[in-house]
């Protein structure tokens, strides 16, 4: 909770910072518009009042849909001599060294280390950021430990300064930049878009979608792949596709959405799908291990409280390029299933991979293109394009607390005993964790379920998150009952709950068990019960995602 309000308390930063522009009209989204839909600049050279020109970088309209009901303040671009972004190449021969490209002067592009026939990557930092941010170096060396790539950081640092108002109008721009770069590239040395990958983080995900759809309006060239990190929210939600970051803009969008809480709650990051495959990691905000206080993130960062206070504030909006990062080089599968909300993901509505053909679970992150390919084979182009034209695809998957965040996903079904001694003791009130052992380790205690009552017979099931252990073998539960205030919740004896039976999934070992301890079925508030598989076993093997790596 505390960190959401941090959260609420920097993006109102952002918007006390701004001042208001003499170049903004106040009523431009009430003018006519010639606008078609598809074009994010006015190829007209000519100067007025709501449109200005940066010559080869194109002209700028601050009509709709730039100014509309969601987008009240629209500014221009500042001059590109003003903004001047760099763009520093990366590669294995140069992990750490920048060899800096520039459009105007190809003898940069000759004399690197560029290799046109290899994939490139361009990354893309957000508002108040540059190109030399720690997290944009660890995603370079993991990028480059993948593959003998090409990473090129794209810092727009000076244009994503205060006011929050500018730095918005500002990616438009460096988009159109980043578009004749990459125009460049393809033109002196052959690189070929449609292998180009950008990835950006917050406002840094719009302007990839504005490289992309200058490419291609422009330049007709269709980029291959962006990855949006919980794309920045205010001024692009509710906007049309042309204003933010859609599917349109290349030939796979993946978004990652961390930080979604609405912005009135302090979220930075938009909830609404807006790719070809949207991810939701923990439901798309509150993600764990953020709502600790200040303090622990400056002790996390070495004492240092700028680091730690950063972190501290924006911990649910950057979790998007950690969880990203880490899926690169993992061993770990981050699998993550389809499903209409959170909210039935985690009752275990969705837990079947079989369902579109097979196609209903996806790798995250990283590997997610691996989906895509999978399912224009399966189903062919034009279907492909169909089924995903007709409604929005979202994923959800758990992640950790800290460093490794991927997490194996289990959906865990406790029956609570229907037997002569359950029904005489009525159930009881508390709440149930699980620790999980199989044939390489065991999970972490997971709860389940939120406190409540326990009826005799009752089912109960849930989908948790936790290490991989291999084939399920046993497991440990633990029952707990607090008392309160509530004169309801005072026990004279030791609380107990009679469960005769615990159903374990698998997702990813494609394994169900189901686990009891027929000799004792009660179980006490504060002793752990080790569950066995059952002397009458349930076991199905659950068809699961076939890995195509």
């Amino acid at each position: 909770m505390l960190n959401h309000t941090s959260n609420l308390f920097l993006q109102t930063m952002f918007f006390l910072s701004h001042t208001r522009n003499d170049t903004i009209v106040d009523e431009i989204h009430n003018l006519e518009s010639p606008w078609n839909g598809k074009d994010v600049y006015n190829k007209t050279q000519v100067q007025t009042l709501d449109n200005r020109c940066y010559g080869e970088y194109g002209c700028y309209s601050l009509k709709y849909p730039w100014t509309n009901d969601a987008r009240t303040l629209s500014q221009f671009p500042e001059d590109p001599s003003k903004m001047k972004p760099t763009y520093c190449l990366y590669t294995r021969h140069n992990p750490t060294q920048c060899q800096p490209l520039e459009h105007q002067n190809p003898e940069t592009i000759y004399d690197s280390f560029l290799i046109p026939s290899h994939r490139t990557y361009i990354i893309s930092h957000g508002f108040l950021e540059d190109g030399d941010r720690p997290w944009i170096k660890e995603l370079t060396r993991q990028l480059l430990i993948k593959e003998d790539g090409n990473v090129i950081v794209n810092n727009w640092g000076v244009g994503s300064s205060p006011p929050y108002t500018q730095a918005v109008a500002n990616i438009r721009l460096v988009g159109y930049m980043t578009a004749v770069l990459l125009n460049t590239l393809r033109r002196e040395v052959g690189v070929r878009t449609e292998y180009v990958h950008l990835i950006g983080h917050s406002l840094g995900a719009h302007l990839s979608g504005y490289v992309g759809n200058t490419l291609y309006t422009v330049f007709g060239l269709k980029l291959g792949r962006i990855t949006g990190l919980d794309p920045a929210d205010p001024y692009f939600s509710g906007t049309e596709p042309i204003v933010r970051l859609d599917p349109t803009d290349a030939t796979f969008v993946d978004i990652v959405h961390t930080d979604a809480a609405p912005f009135v709650k302090g979220g930075l990051g938009m909830g609404e799908p807006i790719g070809h495959l949207d991810f939701y990691p923990n439901g798309g905000e509150n993600q764990p291990g953020c709502d600790q206080g200040v303090f622990k993130f400056i002790h996390v960062e070495k004492g240092s409280i700028v680091k730690g206070l950063r972190k501290y504030l924006g911990c649910d909006h950057i979790r998007s390029y950690e969880y990203l990062t880490e899926s690169i080089n993992s061993r770990c599968p981050f699998i993550a299933v389809e499903c209409d909300s959170w909210t039935n993901f985690t009752a275990g509505n969705c837990f079947n991979c079989l369902r579109n053909g097979g196609l209903s679970c996806a790798k995250f992150g990283f590997n997610a293109v691996k989906h895509r390919n999978s399912q224009l084979l399966a189903l062919g182009k034009s279907v492909y394009n169909t089924v995903y034209d007709s409604k929005p695809f979202k994923y959800f998957l758990i992640t950790g607390d800290k460093y490794p965040f991927c997490r194996y996903i289990y959906r865990v079904t406790v029956n609570i005993s229907n037997s002569t001694l359950s029904q005489e003791h009525r159930g009881e009130v508390g709440k149930f964790s699980i620790e999980i052992h199989g044939t390489k380790g065991r999970t972490e205690f997971m709860s389940l379920f939120k406190e409540q009552h326990y009826e005799p017979g009752s089912e109960h099931r849930q989908v948790v998150g936790g290490a991989g252990v291999g084939h399920i073998t046993n497991i440990t539960l633990r029952w707990e009952h607090e008392m309160s205030m509530n004169i309801l919740t005072w026990r004279f004896e030791p609380a107990l709950i009679y469960v005769s039976s615990v159903l374990v999934e698998s997702l990813e070992e494609k394994q169900t068990i189901r686990l009891c301890n027929p000799s004792n079925e009660k179980i006490i508030t504060g002793q752990d019960a080790k569950l066995m598989e059952c002397q009458t076993p349930h076991i199905s093997e659950i068809q699961d995602y076939q890995d195509d790596s």
